[in-house]
This record gives structure tokens, C-alpha cells and sequence, in this order.
């Protein structure tokens, strides 16, 4: 969970360092968003493949998976070149973005899973608190990493990216030695690729539903 809470402040911040960058560069609304796409559709694609891959390696493989490939993001966020053209920047910012697609989802597994997995079964109730906190938490953070990443670059770019990689790294020996690599490694039959698309239980098509238009329409906002 402190992995997760530390990676939530990045993620917020990693949105407005590439926005606010991008505009003091001149690019338009439109391009900007552009440069978001893969990092939303890579979220939808991992958190289809996230809880397989957690059943089969371990809720801590994912952990340090998504805290790696947010490194790789920022990282790759260094090589932004001021003498590009636009289209090549959008096509660079934009695969770049999908790294940070792809650690959000997974590092929000772990994250959030791993508080199920070391709670009893019996304290129901005070697990229903903990995800509640942990989630009111995690919208806090993200908002304080929002301000962060805005402040940070307005005073310099990279100096953004390093502080922003510098939590990252404070996370990782979290995830790595604080974890036993064999929680959330289920002993039965994994699940199949068919059994996630094929909805059983009629509720869960039209939760999915809502929640398309539920986050749809708050990114359109």
C-alpha cells in the first residue's frame, strides 16, 4: 500500500509535467490529448491481463513490474527534444505515456490487492476500511502529485522527472524486500482469457457498463 500511495503521486504528477510542457511548447489541446491515448487504452489492455498474471507470479512480480515501468516512462520523458517536429514528439510523448498506462494498472493491482490477501477473512468490516481509506488516500496523493509536477515544472523540466523518479526509487526496496514473492499466487486453474470475457453473472456487464461512461466522461471533462 506506501508503494502504491508513492506511485500515486507520480501518476498525478507525470500527467500535468507532460501537459504543462506541452503547452509551454505550443502544442494544442487537441495534440495533447493525443498524447494521452495509449496511456488509457494500455490501462484497459493491462487491467485485463493484470489479475492473471498476479494468480500466476505473485502480487509482488506486478508491484515491481509497474514501479519499473514507470521508471522507464520518466526516463524515456528525458529524451524530449526541443527541435522536433511536432508530429514526432506526439508519436514519442505519446509511446512513452504508455509505459505509465501500463505501471498504473499494475501497481494499483498490487497495491490494492495485497490489503485483501493480508486481512482475514473474519474482519470483513475493517477491510471495507481500509480500501475505503486506502482509496481516499490514493485521490488525495494523486491531487498532491498534480500540484507537485505543475510546480515542479514551471521551474525546470527535468528537475520535475528526477524528483518524480526519486519516489519511484523510494518504493521500490518497499516492494522488493517487503513482499513475499509468492502472495497472490492462487494453486488452482488460473483463469482463461474466455472466462473474463464471458460475464456469467449479468451484474458485472452492467457495473462494466457504468464504469465506461463513469471514467469516459470524467476524462472528457
Amino acid at each position: 500500500s506506501i508503494c502504491y500511495l508513492l506511485f500515486t503521486v507520480t501518476d498525478g504528477a507525470i500527467r500535468m509535467i507532460v501537459l504543462l510542457h506541452a503547452y509551454q511548447k505550443g502544442f494544442t489541446a487537441l495534440e495533447v490529448a493525443l498524447m494521452f491515448t495509449l496511456y488509457e487504452l494500455a490501462g484497459v489492455v493491462t487491467n485485463l491481463g493484470a489479475g492473471v498474471a498476479g494468480s500466476k507470479w505473485g502480487i509482488k512480480c506486478t508491484l515491481v513490474t509497474g514501479l519499473s515501468l514507470q521508471l522507464l516512462a520518466f526516463g524515456l520523458l528525458f529524451g524530449w527534444q526541443d527541435d522536433w517536429d511536432k508530429l514526432t514528439a506526439i508519436v514519442y510523448v505519446t509511446v512513452a505515456q504508455m509505459f505509465g498506462g501500463i505501471a498504473k494498472d499494475l501497481t494499483k493491482l498490487g497495491g490494492k490487492t495485497v490489503t485483501k490477501l493480508v486481512t482475514p477473512s473474519e474482519m470483513t468490516s475493517r477491510l471495507f476500511k481500509i480500501v475505503s481509506l486506502l482509496t481516499g488516500w490514493k485521490n488525495s496523493l494523486k491531487g498532491v502529485g498534480y500540484f507537485i509536477g505543475s510546480a515542479l515544472v514551471t521551474i525546470d523540466y527535468e528537475l520535475a522527472l528526477i524528483t518524480m523518479m526519486g519516489l519511484v526509487v523510494t518504493a521500490l526496496p518497499v516492494a522488493l524486500f517487503g513482499l513475499d514473492r509468492h502472495l497472490g499466487v492462487t494453486r488452482k486453474k488460473n483463469v482463461s482469457w474466455g472466462d473474463i470475457f464471458v460475464m456469467k453473472e449479468r451484474n458485472l456487464f452492467w457495473l462494466s457498463l457504468a464504469r465506461l461512461f463513469l471514467f469516459a466522461s470524467r476524462d472528457f471533462w
